[in-house]
């Protein structure tokens, strides 16, 4: 009997585009330093009277606060390691009853997946934003199933398993960011946190995730609303439903894997339940942003540690 176990964590789209104050701009006369009020910025439309909230009194102040509105496109790449105890295996054969079940080791256990889908939100504050995100995985669960002689299986086995599967995932998030001109640059950070619940092919039950998050960046302004950022942090995150899933897979036995009698490869539909961790709960995140202008932003991210994120994400604001 094969074990499959599929245990995946959902990505957090942290980097936000929330807007990040100007200081105002400064100069010197007979001796006494005296503000100098820059003119309002007009709204692009009525919205923008309301949200983001305070936004228009920043205008009014000559800051210029984030559009009102967000849309993401992301594209995910992860690959991650995963320690796998406590599995069994039962529903076929004699072994049909969970009290049957016939324990399975497995080792060199790891998930790699690809991840397309959105995000869409509101600035709600010119510093904090909130935001829903949608994204459909598809995978593959890399492992060597290994089984001691027993009643169902005279010999035992030995086999290398790749099992894809398919997930979807739902997350609710927010993030906060605040920022400062220094000279002719922007230092500024961000703080994020999120809710996603996924379910799959492979397990029975919503698998839930919490993730929290920093990062600290540096922001460059070009001309015509055009701007260059950097971002290093990192990000933790928590399981509250523990590492135990559950779930059914379907799965082809070598010949002879039950018994002399069996001549031919055999397939065979199995119950299962296993305790699945990964690594570690940490990855060190770090990324680039590009702003074509106010509307558009590209960003890119890589995370790495005990495992390896990759992210592409393209942002429409308005």
């Amino acid at each position: 009997m094969k074990k499959f176990i599929v245990f995946l964590f959902i990505s957090a789209f942290m980097i936000t585009s929330a807007g990040i104050s100007h200081a105002q701009e400064t100069e010197q006369k007979s001796d006494t330093l005296v503000k100098k009020r820059p003119a309002p910025i007009e709204r692009a439309h009525i919205v923008e009277d309301y949200i983001p909230i305070l936004g228009k009194k920043m205008r009014e102040n000559g800051l210029t606060p984030p559009k009102p509105f967000f849309v993401s496109a992301i594209y995910y790449h992860m690959q991650i390691p995963q320690t796998i105890t406590d599995a069994k295996g039962w529903g076929f054969e004699s072994a049909m009853e969970e009290k049957d079940a016939i324990p399975v080791g497995m080792y060199n256990a790891r998930v790699k997946t690809n991840s397309v889908g959105f995000r869409a939100g509101v600035n709600l504050f010119p510093f904090m934003s909130l935001f829903g995100v949608y994204i459909h995985t598809e995978g593959n669960s890399y492992f060597t199933a290994v089984a001691d002689g027993n009643p169902v299986m005279p010999k035992g086995y030995k086999l290398k398993q790749v099992n894809p599967f398919k997930a979807d995932t739902g997350a609710i998030g927010t993030a906060f960011s605040y920022g400062y001109r220094l000279g002719r640059v922007i230092p500024f950070g961000v703080i994020n946190g999120n809710y996603a619940w996924t379910t799959t092919d492979r397990t029975n039950d919503p698998i839930h995730t919490m993730i929290v998050g920093a990062r600290i960046g540096l922001s460059i302004p070009l001309p015509k609303d055009m701007k260059v950022a950097a971002t290093i942090g990192g990000q933790y995150t928590y399981m509250p439903m523990g590492n135990e899933v559950r779930g059914t897979y379907t799965t082809t036995l070598p010949a002879g894997t039950l018994g002399p009698n069996q001549k031919e490869p055999h397939t065979i539909t199995s119950k299962y339940r296993a305790n699945a961790e990964y690594a570690s709960p940490w990855t060190v995140n770090a990324g680039v942003l590009y702003s074509f202008n106010k509307y558009i932003d590209v960003i890119a991210e890589v995370g790495f540690l005990t495992r390896f994120t990759a992210m592409a994400l393209v942002q429409a604001n308005f």
